[in-house]
């Protein structure tokens, strides 16, 4: 299954018959920069508020090298969190970036690079991003991992911006399910993940953020996301590290003791019907991004 980068967040929300796309908020960023607001904001996941960028043309000498300075700690916590995920998972490094145009890449006075893998059957996607104004006074960073609609495990987000005024951080684990109807998914995964989130809602170095998201980005965020200011300072950046491993480290426990989804459904039927039988009703009933899993986990299972 190959997901388009440009439409990750709508083809792995369409499989879930919901819309996870990034909001008209994501991309105030580069519109208060005056240009490239559809480009940026598609592949980065950028959600700083205008509000924090009306004066971000106007910083000093200093701020531009503190600004090189957080990015570059940006950059690190992003490849170690990519090392994580290797560690886990088979990534296989796509080209379809490079195809996009989008690996490297200069609009408006703004630079970016975006990375993408394939992990399947268990992951869809994963992509790191980085942008950055061409002064250094506001930068963003962005990991996504969406997974294939064969496993249940939830999606992994993390959004990391800088002003001239201070660090935005946005971070969550989006449900694959109505969590309303599914008590036993919130039990199994967001439960664990309590800790982490309680002690970056009450460190005194965090102020949490209301509101902010767009109505997409409401609808699909799971009662673990976390959208915080910070200062633009060594401690908020030691913070960020050790929260954003501490996340993809809970993620990659999940991912472990993922569950198939259509191996399930082929167990189901193949009590009642024939082996071939079995996999074509499973197979319809996990779509036809996932039919070539159906036969192996029908093979497996025997």
């Amino acid at each position: 299954m190959r997901i388009l980068l440009a439409a990750a967040m709508a083809a792995v929300a369409a499989h879930e018959g919901s819309a996870f796309m990034l909001s008209p908020s994501s991309s105030s960023f580069i519109k208060a920069q005056g240009s490239v607001s559809s480009f940026a904001g598609r592949f980065t996941g950028v959600t700083a508020r205008k509000a924090t960028l009306r004066n971000s043309h106007a910083c000093s000498v200093k701020a531009s090298l503190q600004g090189q300075d957080v990015m570059n700690r940006f950059d690190a916590i992003g490849n170690s969190a990519i090392q994580k995920l290797m560690d886990a998972l088979p990534l296989r490094e796509s080209n379809h970036v490079e195809g996009l145009g989008a690996s490297s890449w200069m609009e408006g006075g703004f630079s970016g690079s975006v990375q993408g893998w394939t992990a399947e059957p268990k992951v869809g996607w994963i992509s790191k991003s980085s942008m950055k104004s061409s002064d250094f006074s506001t930068g963003s960073s962005s990991l996504v991992v969406l997974m294939g609609p064969s496993y249940d495990t939830p999606h992994l987000w993390v959004d990391l911006t800088f002003t001239p005024q201070e660090i935005l951080v946005n971070l969550d684990f989006p449900a694959r399910v109505d969590l309303a109807a599914n008590k036993d998914y919130i039990a199994e995964y967001y439960k664990s993940a309590s800790g982490w989130y309680d002690s970056l809602m009450n460190d005194a170095a965090t102020t949490a953020l209301a509101g902010g998201k767009g109505l997409n980005e409401r609808i699909l965020a799971s009662p673990m996301s976390l959208s915080l200011s910070m200062a633009k300072d060594q401690q908020s950046l030691d913070l960020i590290e050790r929260a954003v491993d501490e996340q993809v480290s809970t993620w990659c426990s999940w991912i472990q003791g993922a569950r198939e989804v259509n191996r399930m459904q082929f167990q189901k039927f193949q009590s009642v019907f024939p082996k071939d039988r079995a996999q074509q009703l499973a197979a319809a009933m996990v779509g036809p991004g996932d039919e070539q899993y159906v036969g192996s986990a029908g093979d497996n299972s025997e």
